[in-house]
C-alpha cells in the first residue's frame, strides 16, 4: 500500500511512527497509560483485562467501532527483511505481509538505521485486535499506529499505554479531562 496519500493528509511528510509523530506534532498529542498508577507492564489476568479495556476504549474514541482503518507497522533496517520480522505473530496472518511494499524513511536519530514502515487496510472492531495490543503491551514489537482515514486521527499503542494524535489541541484538552486519572503526572506527559 502506498503510504503517501493517507499519511500526508494526517501528518504531512512525517512517517506514521508513534515516537516520531510525538515529536513532530506535540500540540495534537495525548499520552494515556494502560494501567493504574502508570504501571508499565501487566502481570496478572486482571491487569491484562484492564489494559485491554482501556486500549479498546481509546481505540473506539479515535477509530470508531467497526470501521475501516489503516494499521502501520514499523521496523528498523531493510525493506527486504520486513515481512519476516512480523511473521511470528498470530495476528499478522490477517495481513498481506509478503505483498507489503514498505516505505523506507531516514531515521530521525542519526545512530539508528532507517525506519521501514508498511501500511495495511484493516477493519477495526473492539476486541478483534486484542492479540496485537497484548504483543505491543508486552514489548514484543515496537509501537504500531492505527489511523482513522476519515478523520486523520491516530491511535498508537506502545508498551505502557497509547499515544493519541488528534485533529486539534482542543480535542486533546477535552480527552485529557475525560481520562485525567489515566494520564501521567510527569510535567511533559510521558
Amino acid at each position: 500500500m502506498n503510504l503517501a496519500e493517507p499519511t500526508n493528509a494526517a501528518f504531512g511528510d512525517v512517517p506514521p511512527v508513534g515516537h516520531v509523530l510525538r515529536s513532530a506534532i506535540p500540540d495534537r498529542w495525548l499520552r494515556v497509560h494502560s494501567l493504574p498508577h502508570s504501571k508499565r507492564y501487566a502481570e496478572t489476568d486482571a491487569e491484562y483485562d484492564e489494559l485491554l479495556r482501556r486500549h479498546n476504549e481509546l481505540a473506539i474514541e479515535v477509530l470508531g467501532s467497526h470501521n475501516p482503518a489503516m494499521l502501520f507497522l514499523h521496523a528498523w533496517g531493510n525493506a527486504s527483511e520486513f515481512p519476516s520480522i512480523f511473521s511470528e505473530f498470530g495476528w499478522a496472518a490477517q495481513l498481506e505481509l509478503k505483498s507489503a511494499t514498505p516505505t523506507v524513511y531516514p531515521s530521525p536519530d542519526v545512530d539508528d538505521p532507517n525506519l521501514v514502515v508498511a501500511g495495511f487496510s484493516i477493519h477495526w472492531s473492539p476486541r478483534t485486535w486484542d492479540s496485537l495490543l497484548r504483543d505491543v503491551a508486552d514489548d514484543r514489537l515496537p509501537s504500531v499506529v492505527l489511523l482513522n482515514p476519515k478523520t486523520s486521527e491516530a491511535y498508537a499503542p506502545y508498551d505502557g499505554g497509547a499515544d493519541l494524535f488528534l485533529t486539534n489541541p482542543e480535542l486533546v484538552e477535552t480527552l485529557a479531562t475525560r481520562w485525567a486519572s489515566w494520564l501521567s503526572k510527569h510535567p511533559d506527559g510521558l
